[in-house]
């Protein structure tokens, strides 16, 4: 994990020129008309993330599994098409998250697992969070905690009004 945390860390004065990444269904991922965003859901749901950078480097966050809960992870690719996009998902670029100099990056533990990343690019802020949306029978969304998405708020103060399963307790920050 410490090398995980020394790589996001690493983000730190870098610059961000453009992000992608593969969107995944928050509601009728396994029907005729998948839905990938709605008032209901504050963040951008993904699968994997992907960052291009100055260098020409490809860094893919996403998520990796500790035991029974799943963490952030951080990777230097050569490039992002590697991802296997099917029914319920979708590639695609992403400009409405912040690129430009990242100036602050704080990482924050549960546990021993990297449950959330935030960045600050160019001033606006990027919140990276270890969970996933899941659809009720009733359609209803029900936000987990450390699960094996990849949640990217352009608001983070939206993580904190939101009801999580399990509840989302005290964080160890590392900065």
């Amino acid at each position: 994990m410490r090398k995980q945390i020394n790589e996001f860390l690493a983000l730190k004065d870098q610059t961000i020129r453009s992000w992608s990444g593969v969107e995944m269904a928050v509601r009728g991922g396994d029907g005729p008309a998948p839905e990938f965003a709605d008032q209901d859901v504050p963040c951008l749901h993904l699968w994997a993330l992907h960052a291009r950078t100055d260098s020409g480097e490809t860094v893919t966050i996403a998520t990796y599994q500790d035991d029974d809960l799943f963490g952030l992870r951080i990777d230097l690719s050569a490039g992002s098409n590697v991802d296997d996009v099917s029914h319920g998902y979708r590639r695609r670029n992403l400009p409405e998250l912040p690129t430009g100099l990242v100036r602050k990056v704080s990482i924050d533990l549960d546990g021993d697992v990297i449950a959330e990343v935030g960045l600050q690019v160019e001033g606006h802020d990027l919140l990276l969070v270890a969970g996933e949306a899941e659809e009720t029978f009733e359609g209803r969304l029900v936000w987990r905690r450390l699960d094996e998405s990849v949640l990217a708020f352009t608001d983070p103060n939206t993580v904190e009004q939101m009801q999580w399963v399990p509840t989302r307790g005290r964080l160890r920050r590392i900065t």
